[in-house]
């Protein structure tokens, strides 16, 4: 079978530079079809895989494609540059093997301890919600939130949160020089003034949670901190310690609270499905209900998801040719797999770009085209996580609030703009108002009447 010449859309300009790779991507695909190279540079092609056609292989085919992207810093080559890998030096192979047993007998303390500072994170954050008309901002809210539901039960409940969130955006600011910068630029990562500030604040936040746990705490600190020597040394501890803290982190916590955030700007725009979710958890703790009781905010989370996923483009590099299609991808190749635009596909969406909240109440006719973590099995326990995460905070803002953007709020500020992850391009300032028995009961009704 003859395969046909992969088509080259050329954005090596700096029209296309300043407008985006979520811009690029639609145009690229727009008028070549699902499989196209973007010219980044004289140099660089990156291989759009836009279809579920290109997902689907990838999901067979996983030892084709390697995380480590040679000159292009991977997500998971920047973590272990950022956390390092003592651990992995055989002088520590004991130390290895006493953490990876202490984190399994701790396993199922920590989804406990996950879960409630999940619940303290959300009634904090309904609680100090304005009263008063004020709107309050979005990305304050959900940064906050996104903290308080992890960091408790990784480094103790005696947080700064304004501190770990600048060290949060610290982490985030080292990803995107890593993936932005040139070659000539990271390989002394080391000496990056991106690289000096993350690592900071990470040995900052295990030395202070060392200094202030004890070993019955109920935190993972200091649980694993039990199984290291005494007579190994400060330096070392820390060494030691940092891997397995930051990869937790990395797996759990949900980045400014980004994807809580985007769900929350569509809830602010739709009161009756707000009022519908509400009535959803009536009779019942939001906090404490299951995920299965509550399936329209459910649905309105994954919808979120849809429009806004977590990661919108994912970076592989391919290990040999890659048949998809009638083009073969070559070996050595940046293939950028996109779910930003096989989420808003309409071929495979009805009007795609409509926020529909009841969408995935038939949750089976979208699962071959719905990607917001990627593929693969080892994703699957962080998705799990932040649909539970996700849900239980939307049903609970809800059930206590009604909300809507405020009218100061510049609609351009709402439209998405790609760092590491997708933000806001400014305040997004919302006003919630405390839902009483009256309204509450409406909102029952109304979903009653939906229903029939």
């Amino acid at each position: 079978m003859t395969r046909k010449e992969i088509p080259i859309f050329d954005a090596n300009s700096t029209m296309f530079q300043n407008i985006g790779l979520l811009k690029v991507a639609e145009t690229a695909t727009r008028q070549h079809g699902d499989i196209v190279a973007i010219r980044v540079s004289d140099t660089r092609d990156l291989y759009i895989a836009g279809s579920p056609e290109c997902f689907h292989y990838w999901r067979g085919h996983q030892g084709h494609f390697q995380t480590d992207l040679g000159d292009i810093a991977s997500n998971q080559a920047i973590t272990r540059m950022l956390l390092g890998d003592e651990l992995q030096d055989p002088r520590w192979s004991d130390v290895w093997v006493l953490t990876a047993n202490r984190m399994s007998a701790i396993a199922r303390d920590f989804d406990g301890w996950l879960e409630t500072a999940l619940a303290d994170a959300t009634r904090t954050l309904i609680t100090e919600l304005p009263q008063d008309g004020t709107a309050a901002d979005l990305r304050d809210i959900c940064r906050d939130w996104s903290i308080r539901a992890v960091c408790p039960a990784i480094l103790g409940a005696d947080l700064d949160v304004a501190e770990i969130a600048q060290g949060v955006a610290d982490v985030e600011g080292f990803y995107f020089a890593m993936s932005t910068k040139d070659a000539a630029e990271t390989a002394d990562h080391e000496n990056l003034p991106e690289f000096k500030a993350a690592r900071g604040f990470l040995d900052k936040a295990i030395t202070t949670a060392l200094r202030n746990s004890t070993p019955s705490d109920p935190n993972l600190i200091a649980q694993i901190a039990t199984v290291i020597p005494q007579d190994v040394s400060e330096a070392d501890r820390l060494n030691l310690l940092r891997p397995t803290v930051g990869h937790v982190i990395t797996e759990k916590l949900n980045i400014g609270g980004l994807s809580l955030l985007w769900t929350l700007v569509q809830l602010a725009q739709d009161p009756q499905l707000a009022a519908d979710i509400s009535a959803e958890c009536h009779g019942n703790d939001p906090l404490v209900m299951r995920d299965a009781d509550s399936p329209l905010a459910l649905s309105t989370v994954k919808e979120g998801l849809r429009l806004f996923p977590e990661l919108p483009f994912i970076y592989r590099i391919t290990s040999e040719e890659v048949p998809i299609g009638d083009y073969v991808i070559p070996s050595g190749a940046t293939v950028v797999f996109a779910p930003w635009l096989v989420h808003r596909d309409p071929r495979f969406w009805e009007a795609p770009k409509r926020f529909q909240g009841d969408r995935f109440l038939d949750e089976a006719q979208h699962r071959a085209h719905y990607y917001p973590f990627g593929v693969g099995a080892r994703i699957r326990s962080r998705a799990n996580f932040m649909l539970h995460q996700l849900t239980l905070a939307a049903r609970s803002i809800c059930a206590a609030h009604s909300l809507a953007l405020s009218p100061d709020c510049p609609r351009g500020n709402i439209r998405p703009l790609l760092r590491s992850a997708l933000i806001p391009r400014g305040a997004v300032p919302v006003v919630f108002a405390p839902r009483d028995a009256s309204t509450m009961a409406a909102d029952d009704q109304s979903l009653a009447d939906a229903i029939q």
